[in-house]
């Protein structure tokens, strides 16, 4: 924030000299890596060939003729480049006096007048969340939070699998099963028993075939309006809904919207009469589909032969449906790179269709979840709690292993369970946003539950540290109080000048779609905070009230971040 308007005062007293304009600098300008190097730096080495002079001597002669901005002590010339600090007490007041007037909004850009759309989670009914499940739905909650915070509005939709065949095959199980059908039966169905569904009819299948063609004429039933089959498949729904908002709620997710796939039902019919018309369906080996062979890809299926429908029909009616609901400017699905031969051909197809807005869709991929098997290996799989694979049992099982060393460090601490679940739940969560999505994530048990290195539970620690230091303080400074000299030394200027970089590392994390890049953030500010409290005693010293004002505005800050990021600041533990 701060940085903008030295950039801004910098780039206006450059451009007096005639050699720069004001947009040039200010596109040239950088940050040294080591502070020894000043707070900005202009390279000179453009202006080579119009002065014929070398940059060297360029950035000399500019260093002695420039007048300063007064927030500027001096500006060197160090081999061709113009280094500019800043004076520190005047970095120190602008950025601080910004934290305490705008608290956690701090860092946050302005409203962008642009929607964004973003599709995460996404699990089928009748089926539990599986441990996987956790990168969509809290990547896509990541970004949600990030885009907000980068002033646009944001449309969180949770895409239900609540359509196509295996919904056949659920009834089909169901109906062999001879479990009851009536209303208050259906009632106290739970997502449980219905995964046990699912297994049962693969079993079964494979022992009868004839079961799959059951199956699919269950659906087609299903979709053509059967009561009864809707009943059920209501019934379903409900059961799994049940569960999915029980654990989004201990992840801290939601959803502005649960439009599944039967949502767009209705809306399919008209999605073929327009490809129709635009002579874009064809049909191949009793299938109707859009031939994308010009974009080097498969044909996108569009009609089973028995009529159904899939994937594709539905998120082609969805997108249509989106873009004239909330006309949006991008739309983003977070959705694991498996199915990125899918999104290409949806977003061809809509492009085929003349819908220009189809440029502004984006598939956001992601990697797998790796666990070490018996010989050392990471591979796709369960964790070593066994049956863990499921979301519900590793959160349950994260939550005990927490409960564990808060009873031991500290057994008075109130609402110990539910501290140890927001434990859990953060150090699941940070172990996957701490890496760049698209790479494979290795979960192993003693890494993400530690309370040190690059961890939920260490960033939740910074946090608890500098709440601890203002409970024990028992007042909150004004900025009237404060004395910027006493907050110059190394370790307060380096947390400052962190604290300072949350709007970039907003702005970066939006332009590349990675939460990876503000959870490294995160670390950076937690790191600084532990080495600037270190270093640096806050009650009892002469500097008490600027030192206590800093961790004021850090907890402010990090606690933002966090929260971005779906890590829980709690306040001890």
């Amino acid at each position: 924030m701060a940085t903008n308007l030295f950039k801004q005062e910098i780039a206006e007293a450059l451009a007096n000299t005639e050699l720069f304009t004001k947009e040039q600098v200010l596109g040239l300008m950088t940050i040294p890596q080591d502070p020894q190097h000043g707070n900005f730096s202009v390279p000179c080495f453009s202006l080579a060939k119009t002065l014929r002079k070398a940059p060297k001597i360029i950035a000399e002669d500019l260093s002695k003729q420039i007048s300063l901005p007064s927030s500027v002590s001096k500006c060197e010339a160090i081999n061709g480049y113009l280094n500019y600090y800043i004076d520190p007490q005047i970095l120190l007041q602008k950025i601080l006096s910004a934290v305490a007037e705008q608290g956690e909004k701090f860092g946050h850009l302005p409203s962008q007048n642009k929607t964004v759309i973003i599709d995460y989670s996404s699990p089928n009914i009748g089926k539990e969340l599986a441990f996987h499940h956790i990168r969509s739905t809290m990547i896509g909650h990541a970004l949600s939070c990030i885009y907000q915070a980068a002033g646009y509005k944001v449309i969180r939709i949770n895409h239900l699998g609540d359509w196509g065949t295996q919904f056949g095959k659920l009834i089909v199980m169901y109906l062999r099963a001879e479990l009851p059908t009536d209303v208050e039966s259906l009632a106290k169905l739970t997502v449980k028993e219905l995964n046990l569904l699912y297994t049962q009819f693969s079993k079964a299948a494979q022992k009868k075939p004839e079961m799959e063609d059951e199956a699919r004429e269950v659906f087609a039933k299903l979709e053509a309006g059967d009561e009864f089959y809707r009943s059920l498949w209501e019934a379903f729904k409900e059961a799994t809904l049940k569960e999915l908002r029980r654990i989004y709620k201990q992840l801290g997710v939601d959803f502005d919207y649960y439009t599944g796939e039967s949502f767009f039902e209705d809306l399919i019919p008209p999605v073929i009469d327009e490809l129709k018309a635009k002579n874009l369906l064809e049909v191949s080996q009793e299938r109707e589909v859009v031939m994308l062979e010009d974009l080097d890809l498969p044909p996108c299926l569009i009609r089973k032969s028995d009529g159904s429908t899939l994937y594709a029909t539905r998120d082609l009616a969805a997108a249509i449906y989106r873009q004239k609901e909330y006309a949006f400017d991008r739309c983003l699905y977070v959705v694991d790179q498996g199915q990125a031969l899918h999104f290409k051909q949806v977003f061809a197809v809509l492009n085929k269709m003349g819908y220009a807005w189809s440029k502004n869709m984006v598939h956001i991929p992601f990697g797998l979840i790796l666990h070490q098997n018996e010989d050392g290996k990471w591979e796709k799989g369960k964790t070593r709690t066994g049956s863990a694979s499921l979301l519900r049992d590793v959160i349950a099982a994260a939550q005990e292993k927490i409960l564990e060393q808060i009873q031991e460090k500290n057994p008075d601490l109130p609402d110990a369970e539910h501290v140890a679940m927001q434990i859990g739940v953060s150090a699941l969560t940070f172990n996957d946003l701490k890496n760049r999505r698209l790479m494979d994530v290795k979960f192993d048990w003693d890494s993400a539950l530690s309370f040190e290195g690059a961890t939920g539970p260490y960033l939740q620690n910074a946090h608890v540290r500098l709440c601890s230091i203002q409970r024990r303080a028992g007042y909150q400074v004004e900025l009237s109080q404060v004395d910027w000299f006493h907050l110059t030394d190394d370790y307060s200027m380096e947390l400052v000048r962190i604290i300072d970089r949350k709007s970039t590392r907003i702005s970066q994390a939006v332009e590349h779609d990675e939460p990876a890049l503000l959870a490294q953030y995160a670390l950076e500010i937690a790191e600084a905070a532990h080495r600037f409290v270190h270093h640096n005693r806050v009650l009892g010293s002469a500097e008490e009230k600027s030192r206590l004002f800093l961790v004021q505005c850090t907890q402010i800050v990090l606690k933002d971040v966090l929260t971005m990021l779906g890590v829980y600041p709690i306040e001890a533990m």
